[in-house]
């Protein structure tokens, strides 16, 4: 039956129509298609003039509606179903040189019957009639759509011919006029997309049915089904279902389009509230799921007990409703699950496709390309996804249970490294522990350790050919957290390599501030696990073993050093040169004492105070080890004295060296204040030994103080050396 509305949609038409017929007529006659030597194809919607008869017409009288036929574009036709003739009408014009064979494709297979007329001298001459009505054997043109042969004479004159197209499905009638070649190499092309298409669905019907098989699973044997019957349908909507399977019966062929509509959606349903256990997540739209399914199941029979035309419309309805269904669920479970992920991305794509297609069946989109076959580009690709996602919940399985080996390898092994690292006593050599040991843990090629001190950064472990700058400016942000790549360039550390994984790990405590960084040339090499657990758990362990370290190392360092001058104290000194004698002794090297005392240090305390006394000896202390930093190392030996111990220095550059720090004394005063300044002057006693002729450490400091007795007898500011026992 023909809905109401649209009955007034072609009243409109008819008073458009009689009012601009001139223009409308004209349009009709310029509306031929040309045929020339070089034509390959044409697309004749544009060209196609239409009648819509309600009242059986004969041929003959169809010639007397001439001035009724309106542009095709301007019908609003597609996608009826009424009982009803379409008549078209086609004027084509051989303007080649000789006679043309041509093939007129209707790209809908399953009409009900269409029959091709032609015009010669006021009388309609039926040509053929093919369609699903009539067996497929009975075509001249064996093909899945409906093509009819057509021959131009090489005259001038218009031809011209009718369809006459008669349907109990949704009326479409996409038309295309091909020259032989053309179309055999089209069909070609199409034959292999189609194809692949129906490859991949067959394929992934055994493929689920193996998991069938061996899970015993209903869920695989409704998603099987659902596959099958969309392929199938897919099959009837591009014709190889007629010219394969049933084309013998045309009955069956009528009734196949509404029944496996019905068939998808009731499987495809049971599929989705089993796959993503609707039950539990949703009980309510569970029973509404359920009660349509069981609706669906009864509704199966009827394509069998109603009008063509009337199930067609009916399983368009279930279809719809499948389709909202299936958007409920949707926003229902969003993404909750991991199969929720995945049915979601497989059947989106699916989903529009089939909604495409149903808007252009109800006329709210045009038919084309893409709403034709939109479904089937969905489905292949719906089938694909959730194949993936049966296989992703396998191997996630598998994978989890290497996870949990590689965590608890993971946990062991650095359990172990930490109670190695555990027993090392020098900061610098836990760092690079540290380094390696994230490293191995990382999988990562390169990597370095910063240390912030006196306000500025300095490398202090770098494994790797790195470039980095010549001075670091790190941003107190970044100690407060971890950095992977993803949160900002490497650039801001200093370094000016690009890598695909960059890790900054803060390493802050009392008495240490440290950056440990590591990277990699590829991507995303840090997986999750590394990211939420080992690495934090890392940064916790190993900041408090540096904690440990650096108050260990403070402890011992307040014992070793002098707490004014912050040089080594007359005990620790005294070890480490007694061990530098001793090495010097097996390596027959020159080994030096110096014995440095403030002049006059008496009078200062007793003009200015203790406390001018203080800063005058932290004040020459300060020369002495800026002095003496790559010779030697110093201690305090008592009061204003200071003792300075070298090896592998020449008696010269001693001389020099000891005579260089008396004259920065004379160049460089002690500042009270503004305008007051305070001089200072040393006297340098030297003991200098080589090879076999050095005793002890303590007969070296006996003559090193004798010396230093005699510079200041000689009226000090001055260095004597053993050797000659001479003022220099």
């Amino acid at each position: 039956m023909k809905p109401v509305f649209k009955k007034y949609h072609y009243f409109v038409l008819i008073v458009l129509f009689t009012l601009f017929f001139p223009i409308s007529a004209s349009y009709a006659e310029a509306n031929s298609v040309n045929v020339g030597n070089d034509f390959t194809e044409k697309d004749m919607t544009s060209h196609l003039l239409v009648y819509v008869d309600s009242n059986d017409l004969t041929p003959d009288q169809i010639l007397e509606r001439q001035d009724q036929f309106v542009p095709f574009s301007q019908a609003d036709i597609d996608g009826d179903i009424a009982d009803l003739d379409y008549w078209i009408k086609i004027d084509m014009q051989n303007t080649s040189d000789r006679a043309k064979e041509l093939l007129l494709e209707i790209q809908k297979p399953h009409l009900s019957l269409v029959s091709l007329y032609s015009e010669n001298s006021g009388s309609l001459n039926l040509q053929e009639t093919i369609g699903y009505s009539l067996p497929f054997d009975e075509r001249i043109i064996k093909h899945r759509n409906l093509v009819f042969p057509l021959h131009l004479d090489s005259s001038e004159d218009i031809h011209t011919y009718y369809l006459k197209i008669e349907t109990d499905s949704f009326f479409q009638a996409p038309i295309t006029l091909w020259n032989y070649v053309s179309f055999s190499a089209n069909h070609s092309d199409s034959q292999m997309l189609f194809g692949l298409f129906y490859g991949i669905m067959i394929a992934m019907m055994i493929y689920n049915s193996f998991l069938f098989l061996s899970l015993r699973e209903k869920t695989y044997l409704y998603y099987i089904l659902f596959i099958a019957g969309f392929t199938i349908l897919q099959a009837i909507w591009d014709g190889y279902a007629f010219e394969w399977l049933w084309g013998d019966y045309p009955w069956w062929a009528l009734r196949s389009n509404s029944f496996f509509i019905l068939f998808a959606a009731l499987f495809g349903l049971l599929f989705t509230k089993h796959f993503l256990q609707l039950k539990g997540i949703a009980p309510r739209l569970y029973k509404m799921v359920h009660v349509f399914t069981i609706i669906c199941a009864f509704t199966l029979i009827i394509p069998f007990v109603l009008p063509i035309g009337m199930a067609t419309m009916v399983s368009t309805i279930i279809a719809t409703l499948f389709a909202l269904f299936v958007i409920l669920i949707v926003i229902k479970v969003r993404l909750r699950t991991r199969e929720a992920k995945f049915y979601i991305a497989a059947w989106s794509l699916l989903l529009i496709g089939i909604l495409l297609n149903l808007m252009a069946a109800y006329q709210i989109l045009p038919l084309n390309a893409l709403t034709l076959y939109a479904p089937k580009i969905g489905a292949m690709v719906e089938v694909l996804v959730l194949s993936l996602g049966l296989a992703d919940k396998i191997k996630r399985v598998t994978l989890e249970k290497e996870m949990e080996s590689k965590k608890y390898y993971m946990q062991t092994l650095m359990q172990n490294f930490f109670k190695q690292m555990s027993s090392v006593k020098e900061h610098t050599l836990l760092a690079e522990n540290g380094l390696y040991t994230l490293l191995y843990l990382t999988k990562l090629e390169k990597g370095f350790y910063l240390q912030k001190k006196n306000a500025a950064w300095e490398v202090i472990v770098q494994h790797g050919d790195l470039s980095l700058d010549d001075s670091f400016h790190i941003d107190d942000q970044y100690l407060s957290r971890i950095i992977y790549a993803t949160d900002i360039t490497p650039r801001s550390f200093g370094v000016q390599d690009t890598f695909g994984t960059f890790l900054s790990i803060p390493i802050v405590c009392e008495n240490h501030t440290g950056l440990l960084i590591v990277c990699g040339e590829d991507q995303d090499q840090i997986d999750p696990y590394q990211k939420e657990k080992m690495i934090p758990y890392f940064q916790d362990q190993f900041t408090v073993l540096m904690d440990n370290l650096m108050n260990y190392t403070s402890f011992k360092e307040s014992a070793m050093y002098d707490h004014l001058t912050n040089v080594l104290n007359r005990k620790y000194f005294l070890e480490k040169a007694n061990m530098l004698v001793k090495e010097a002794q097996k390596a027959e090297q020159e080994v030096s004492i110096l014995l440095i005392d403030i002049d006059h240090f008496k009078r200062v305390n007793d003009t200015y105070g203790h406390t001018i006394g203080d800063q005058a000896i932290i004040f020459v202390a300060n020369r002495i080890v800026d002095t003496f930093k790559e010779l030697g190392f110093v201690g305090r030996y008592g009061g204003e004295e200071f003792i300075v111990v070298t090896s592998h220095v020449k008696e010269q550059e001693v001389i020099n060296v000891a005579n260089e720090l008396r004259k920065s004394l004379h160049s460089h005063p002690l500042f009270l204040n503004r305008n007051q300044a305070l001089s200072l002057t040393v006297s340098i006693g030297v003991s200098l030994h080589k090879g076999n002729s050095i005793t002890s450490i303590k007969d070296m400091i006996l003559e090193a103080d004798e010396c230093l007795y005699r510079a200041k007898n000689a009226g000090r500011d001055r260095v004597v050396l053993n050797t000659e026992m001479k003022v220099r």
